[in-house]
């Protein structure tokens, strides 16, 4: 039998902001990065945005901290942060609209560019059956970006591995960005959620939602 999907993705969509500036923020308040190292990831950032850095150099630069502290550590570090920080920043209306997928009965899966070395504790919290995002390897550095297409691939992928075939016309999909439109192509049923003009634009005819 066929699934009905609920895709998710996360920052700016279930919670204000991106993700991983929360983390550094944190890292950087609770010691664990020093300013010296705090300045070297804001020009990073600002590199990145003008083009003259990727993305996955400034993603594995925030996450350097973390491979400084044993494993042990990181992931606690990590699970606190999801808790502390990520899940009191949840929108509500988010948070009911993946339950109402769950109550139906849909395969709920959250679909981030953002590190699963944090989100992955998510799972612990919401009504989800798969968090996909960002991989990186024992030193925390990026290997496999999920953004924008990767996005399209890695569910594909993961639906592959465990053998579901998916009902893609009367599937959702919720997203906030120009980077999600490939994702909300799959589906039957897309929304945007607190996009800007110009993701509105881009994704003319898509339905838009405001959650706070």
């Amino acid at each position: 039998m066929k699934r009905k999907l609920a895709l998710f993705d996360f920052d700016d969509t279930m919670i204000r902001g991106d993700s991983i500036a929360r983390l550094v923020r944190r890292l950087y308040t609770k010691g664990h990065l020093s300013t010296g190292g705090l300045l070297k990831t804001l020009w990073g950032t600002l590199m990145w945005k003008l083009g003259r850095m990727p993305v996955e150099d400034i993603k594995t630069l925030s996450l350097a901290p973390l491979a400084r502290m044993p494993r042990e550590e990181a992931a606690a570090f990590c699970r606190r942060f999801v808790e502390e920080e990520l899940v009191p920043g949840l929108y509500p209306d988010a948070v009911k609209q993946m339950q109402r997928h769950r109550d139906a009965g849909d395969l709920v899966l959250l679909v981030s560019a953002s590190p699963e070395v944090y989100l992955a504790y998510l799972a612990d919290v919401l009504p989800v059956d798969g968090i996909i995002a960002t991989r990186t390897d024992g030193q925390f550095r990026v290997v496999l970006n999920v953004v924008k297409d990767e996005k399209n691939r890695q569910i594909t992928l993961w639906l592959k591995e465990r053998g579901i075939e998916a009902d893609w016309a009367h599937s959702a999909a919720y997203g906030d960005s120009s980077n999600d439109l490939h994702m909300l192509g799959m589906v039957g049923k897309p929304h945007l959620v607190n996009p800007s003009r110009k993701t509105r634009k881009r994704g003319q005819g898509i339905p838009v939602l405001h959650w706070h």
